[in-house]
């Protein structure tokens, strides 16, 4: 299939896409990367008058540390973010999932905001934002707001971003010194969207334990533990009384089996984490 027609604007400032989405609303699209927005076109999920291009943004392509916080602007590919010489130590957890997004191509013209915004909840990117607490910058004509992730992902696919709002930056908290980080994912070939993805955080005795793919959001649990016996403990738990979607991709049980196995492995990791100083 094609798309439908549309108009293409090529934007060069903020004050340009904010223009265009006060004047178009629920008619206009952001395009940055496009490597989901194109194929979402093209099959006609979406058919959108209008395409903002943000790609001659030049503010929008910063990312570095900003006070406690990985600041990643909305034109900052995958692959930039990837190669980042500083990546491994301000944002470990980051560093272990960027190999399993896609694949290396995707990753040279996808952005980190459009993975984001596009909500999906196996997606790698949406689970590190929800795990690490982080926020997403809204920003329209009128107002500036800062939403944490938990509030930001209403289901799959869906956000509360409004019409007249573009997503400006993402944050990404940088946790402390004595954090150490694991993750586990399992997809039928690589590069696929996660059947069931798990990130760990483990500060002392309290964990953060992410799943993605289980549910139409990502879900995020916090517990103590102090011992590997009594996290594992934690988990057979959350996967027997967890609500686990099932569809044609995978049954309710194969995602309780991989909750179980990957979040093992995943807190594993992380307690033979090694701190990069």
């Amino acid at each position: 299939m094609k798309s439908a027609p549309f108009v293409m604007h090529q934007v060069n400032s903020q004050a340009d896409i904010l223009n265009l989405l006060d004047q178009y609303g629920d008619d206009a699209r952001i395009i940055a990367g496009g490597q989901t927005l194109v194929p979402v076109l093209a099959m006609r999920v979406a058919s959108p008058d209008h395409l903002i291009d943000i790609n001659k943004v030049i503010e929008l392509k910063n990312f570095g540390v900003s006070g406690d916080v990985l600041l990643v602007g909305s034109g900052v590919r995958q692959a930039e973010l990837e190669k980042w010489s500083d990546l491994d130590k301000t944002q470990p957890l980051l560093s272990m999932m960027f190999p399993w997004i896609a694949h290396a191509p995707i990753r040279n013209r996808g952005t980190v905001c459009g993975s984001i915004a596009h909500a999906d909840p196996s997606a790698e990117l949406v689970l590190g934002l929800a795990v690490l607490d982080g926020s997403v910058t809204l920003v329209s004509k009128k107002k500036k707001r800062i939403v944490q992730a938990k509030d930001f992902f209403l289901g799959a696919l869906q956000t509360c971003r409004q019409s007249n709002e573009f997503i400006e930056s993402v944050q990404f908290p940088i946790r402390g010194h004595d954090a150490r980080f694991g993750f586990s994912e399992y997809g039928y070939r690589h590069g696929d969207y996660a059947v069931v993805a798990v990130a760990v955080i483990q500060e002392g005795n309290s964990w953060t334990v992410g799943f993605g793919g289980v549910d139409d959001t990502v879900r995020v649990y916090k517990c103590v533990a102090n011992s590997i016996n009594e996290i594992s403990q934690f988990i057979d738990d959350l996967a027997s009384e967890t609500e686990v979607r099932e569809d044609p991709t995978a049954t309710s049980g194969l995602r309780r089996h991989l909750m179980r196995s990957l979040g093992k492995r995943a807190c594993q990791q992380a307690t033979d984490f090694r701190v990069i100083k």
